[in-house]
C-alpha cells in the first residue's frame, strides 16, 4: 500500500505533456489583455489584432487582397503603425507584398478552394499617436492650384461619383463662400442629417454575409442620397463624392475597428479629418479637431477609387465568415504556417517590450509572446513569458528554431522588401516524461495485487 501511495502522490505533480495548444481556452482574460481595457487606459501605443476570416461558397481559384496600415500623417495627429505579424492560412499556395503611393501594405495571398474551405488572417499592429494637433482651423481660401499628388482626388471614382448631376447640384448649393473651412463644414452636416442603417453594421459583422464582392455590399453616393440612410463609409464615400464636386479634395480613412471617415486637403495646412456620424453625435461635429490618440488608420485611400480593407478576385461567391477589429476570435496557430513582420528597432522594443511583441500561444495562467527585433543587418527573434525569455540571431534562408521551456517555434525567415516572412512557421510542445503515466502501467497492478491479498486473507481467515 506504501508504493501505491507514493505513486499517487508523484502523480499529483503537474508536468506538461500535450503536444500543442488549445486557443479556445482563456478567452474571457486574452480579450482583457488584447481589447478594449488598453484602449480605455489611453495607452500610448496600442496593441490591436484584426481578424479576417473568409468561406469558399464554390469550389474556385481567387486572390485576396488585404491592406496593412503604415505611417500616417495628417492634420491633426501623426500616427506611427507597426505590423508586428500577419498569420497567413496555410492553405495559401503563394503570396506577394506590394505597397502603394500613400504607404500602405498590401499582401496578396493566392488560394485554391473547395466549397466550404476557409481562408484567414491574423494581424497584429502597434500603433502611435506621436503628436497631435488640435488647433482649430480659421478661413482658408480656395486655392488657384493644387499639388499633383493632390489633384487625384478631385477625380470622380467607382462609389464617388463626382461628376454626376445630382451631386453637382448638392455641391453647388452648399459651397457659396470662398471659405474652404466653411464649405467642408457644411457638406458635413448636409451628409450627418442621414438615417443610420444598423441592420447592414449588423449583417457586415454577424458571420453571415454571402457576396460574391465585398466592395457591392456597400451603396455608393448617388444610392446613399437616394435611400438616405447609411453607415459611416457609405456616408464618408457621399461626403467625399459632394466635397470633390465642390473643388475639395476629399479621401477617406478606415481603423482598425472599422469606423470611416473623411478627410479633406487644405492649403497650408493639409489633410484635417472630418467626421461622417454613425449613431451619436461627437462633441466636433463637421470639421475636427478631436483626439485619435487610439485610433490606428486601417487603410487611406490612394486614388479616386474607394476601396474596402481587404478584397478577392476574380469574383467568387464567398461568406464573411468573421470580422474582429477589436476583441480577436482566438486562433489555432498551426492553421497558420506563414508570418509576415515588419521587424521592430531592438533600442525601441527594449524601451517597452510589452508593445512590441504579439502573442502566439494561450493557456490558462500562461500566454507566450514572441518578437522580431532588427540592429543593423541582424535579425533576432525572441519568446517571453513572464520573467523569461529566448532569443535567437536569424539565419535568413535555413531553418530556425526558437526553445522556451517546454516551447519550441520552428521557422524558414526569408526577407521580402522590409518584411520578415516566416515560412513553415509551426509552433509545439516539447514532450516531457510524466510519471503519471506509470499511474495505469504500475498503479493498476498493486491495485489489484492488494485487492487479491486481501481477498486471500479473508478467506483464510475464514
Amino acid at each position: 500500500m506504501k508504493v501505491l501511495l507514493f505513486f499517487l502522490l508523484l502523480s499529483l505533480l503537474n508536468f506538461p505533456i500535450s503536444n500543442g495548444y488549445n486557443f479556445d481556452k482563456d478567452v474571457a482574460k486574452s480579450e482583457t489583455v488584447f481589447g478594449k481595457d488598453l484602449v480605455a487606459q489611453g495607452s500610448p501605443r496600442v496593441l490591436l489584432p484584426v481578424y479576417v476570416r473568409l468561406q469558399a461558397l464554390q469550389k474556385s481559384n481567387i486572390t485576396f487582397w488585404e491592406s496593412v496600415p503604415r505611417n500616417f500623417t495628417d492634420h491633426v495627429a501623426t500616427i506611427d503603425s507597426r505590423v508586428l505579424a500577419m498569420f497567413v492560412s496555410s492553405n495559401s499556395l503563394g503570396f506577394k507584398i506590394s505597397r502603394d503611393n500613400v504607404g500602405n501594405l498590401w499582401v496578396a495571398a493566392n488560394y485554391s478552394l473547395n466549397a466550404g474551405d476557409y481562408i484567414s488572417t491574423l494581424t497584429w499592429v502597434s500603433s502611435k499617436a506621436i503628436s497631435e494637433n488640435l488647433t482649430s482651423l480659421g478661413f482658408v481660401p480656395f486655392p488657384e492650384n493644387y499639388p499633383e499628388d493632390v489633384k487625384a482626388f478631385l477625380e470622380p471614382g467607382r462609389k464617388i461619383p463626382a461628376q454626376n448631376q445630382i451631386i453637382q447640384e448638392i455641391a453647388a448649393s452648399h459651397n457659396q463662400t470662398q471659405n474652404m473651412t466653411q464649405t467642408v463644414k457644411n457638406i458635413l452636416d448636409f451628409v450627418n442629417e442621414q438615417g443610420y442603417d444598423p441592420e447592414k453594421t449588423r449583417l457586415l459583422l454577424s458571420g453571415n454575409l454571402n457576396t460574391t464582392n465585398i466592395f457591392d455590399f456597400f451603396k455608393d453616393a448617388l444610392q446613399v442620397h437616394e435611400t438616405n440612410s447609411s453607415i459611416c463609409l457609405e456616408r464618408s464615400w457621399y461626403a467625399a463624392a459632394i466635397l470633390r464636386a465642390a473643388g475639395v479634395p476629399t479621401r477617406t480613412v478606415t481603423d482598425i475597428r472599422l469606423k470611416t471617415w473623411i478627410q479633406a486637403w487644405l492649403p497650408n495646412t493639409g489633410w484635417v479629418d472630418g467626421e461622417t456620424l454613425c449613431v451619436e453625435p461627437p462633441p466636433h461635429i463637421g470639421m475636427l479637431p478631436k483626439s485619435i490618440s487610439t485610433s490606428a488608420p486601417w487603410m487611406v485611400e490612394n486614388s479616386s477609387d474607394a476601396m474596402f480593407p481587404f478584397v478577392w478576385f476574380p469574383e467568387v461567391p464567398m461568406r464573411v465568415a468573421n470580422l474582429t477589429f477589436s476583441n480577436v476570435e482566438l486562433f489555432e496557430v498551426n492553421e497558420y504556417r506563414t508570418v509576415l513582420s515588419e521587424p521592430v528597432d531592438t533600442e525601441l522594443f527594449k524601451k517597452d517590450p510589452a508593445k512590441f511583441s504579439f502573442p502566439i500561444a494561450f493557456k490558462p495562467e500562461k500566454i507566450v509572446y514572441a518578437a522580431i527585433t532588427q540592429e543593423g543587418s541582424d535579425l533576432t527573434f525572441s519568446l517571453i513569458e513572464g520573467k523569461e525569455n529566448a532569443s535567437k540571431m536569424l539565419t535568413l534562408g535555413e531553418s530556425n528554431s526558437v526553445t522556451l521551456g517546454d516551447l519550441t517555434v520552428s521557422f524558414k525567415p526569408i526577407k521580402q522588401e522590409d518584411f520578415l516572412v516566416l515560412q513553415d512557421f509551426t509552433v509545439g510542445e516539447i514532450w516531457k516524461f510524466d510519471v503519471r503515466f506509470l499511474v495505469p502501467i504500475v498503479g493498476v497492478p498493486i491495485v489489484v495485487v492488494a485487492v487479491w491479498l486481501y481477498w486471500k486473507r479473508r478467506k483464510h481467515s475464514r
